[in-house]
């Protein structure tokens, strides 16, 4: 009897949910399961059932994610989980394969997940596509003294809209940031962990809303010291003063002696706003990318819009066959389009992987050939994707 692909059930929540802390060593105390069941909505799951009994389990979103300033339809893969003892025999494989079936029905251009497991989605058409990047620096080291007429007021963690108003402002100025709508918010940054809810500013200057920060106070007692940490959930923002706003907000707790962390990309530009090299980076995670939807992925996103120019490519995809084949992408204007060509000998050629990469430009187009990613490129496809790509690289503050 063939596996099967399809939705969560209202009475599978609970049980689904427990399956997959169990599966990745997380806690299944009851107050830990609660608080998943609050942020996993059960439409968002996914099972591949065997002749009735569950034997993987994937979490499906769909958020459109931000690149060359404008928002791909997109779909994100926030865990996938195999029973183990239905591990080696292909099942998280096919859940993929299911998963991406549906993506492409739901009108995706990309995929994007954080991998557990890297072979695995390399197998499936992933390529790295970005960072996740946490930064540390002492709060006595960042810069004192607020901008004149800036200042920041306490906000509510009750009400993310106006946290997401300036979030909007400068997510599209960034590949790889997530539209984020109010749950997201409510469940992956303004959460109650267990400890209380995190605190929250609005940073406002003489122009009007700039900036916004949410912040986890935490300490750590030990037989030697006590030990204080600020954990910047998320912040942003759109101007110079709103960031040297934020950074004298964060040296408020030099008091405690604290250490302040955050997330952003790397290089980090806010080096540049320290005195000294004080910014020290503590973690990065590589995220990956699939293109779902040729056509979708590369018309949906935005270009410089002095570029123009193209290429065409030979893409070999067993996992999704209406991504294999032949394709022209050609960019004028800041506006782009893929088309399916027939078949050119001199055309590059590459995998879904490979095809990954070159929509994502976190890797360099000429690494790219270098490495055999992608076969046949010419100096002027390099040169066309150098351009499409200028800006910064990739990155997310959101972990998913």
């Amino acid at each position: 009897m063939p596996r099967t692909y399809r939705r969560a059930r209202p009475e599978e929540h609970r049980p689904l949910v427990i399956q997959d802390a169990q599966a990745f060593g997380d806690s299944t105390a009851r107050p830990s399961i609660d608080r998943s069941l609050a942020r996993t909505a059960v439409e968002e799951l996914r099972v591949l059932e065997d002749d009735g009994a569950t034997i993987g389990l994937l979490l499906a979103r769909f958020h459109r994610v931000f690149w060359g300033g404008r928002p791909v339809p997109a779909s994100q893969v926030s865990g996938l989980s195999i029973g183990v003892q239905h591990r080696g025999r292909g099942a998280a494989g096919e859940l993929l394969r299911g998963y991406l079936a549906e993506a492409h029905d739901r009108g995706a251009g990309i995929s994007t997940l954080f991998p557990a497991t890297v072979p695995l989605y390399r197998r499936t058409g992933y390529e790295y596509a970005g960072t996740w990047t946490l930064y540390e620096a002492a709060a006595r080291n960042l810069p004192l003294g607020w901008p004149e007429g800036y200042h920041a007021t306490p906000g509510s963690a009750e009400d993310p809209a106006p946290l997401h108003e300036r979030y909007m402002r400068i997510a599209p100025l960034r590949a790889g940031n997530v539209e984020r709508d109010a749950d997201w918010w409510m469940h992956n940054l303004l959460a109650d962990r267990g400890q209380g809810p995190p605190q929250v500013f609005l940073i406002d200057g003489p122009e009007g809303p700039d900036g916004w920060a949410v912040l986890k106070l935490s300490e750590q007692v030990t037989g030697q010291a006590v030990t204080a940490s600020v954990q910047v959930i998320d912040w942003g923002a759109v101007t110079e003063e709103g960031w040297r706003s934020l950074l004298v907000l964060a040296a408020g707790f030099a008091s405690l002696d604290a250490i302040v962390n955050w997330k952003g990309p790397e290089p980090e530009p806010l080096s540049l706003l320290l005195r000294e090299q004080d910014v020290h980076q503590v973690r990065q995670q590589r995220w990956m990318l699939r293109v779902v939807d040729v056509p979708t992925a590369f018309s949906a996103r935005g270009y410089p819009s002095s570029l123009r120019g193209g290429l065409t490519v030979r893409v070999h995809d067993e996992i999704c066959p209406w991504v294999d084949g032949t394709w022209s992408i050609e960019v004028e204007q800041g506006e782009g389009k893929a088309s399916r060509v027939a078949d050119e000998p001199a055309a590059a050629s590459t995998t879904a992987g490979g095809l990954a990469a070159m929509f994502g430009g976190y890797i360099d187009p000429g690494d790219l050939a270098t490495l055999g990613l992608v076969h046949g490129l010419t100096a002027k496809d390099v040169e066309f994707l150098e351009a499409m790509h200028a800006g910064p690289r990739p990155w997310s503050p959101d972990f998913y």
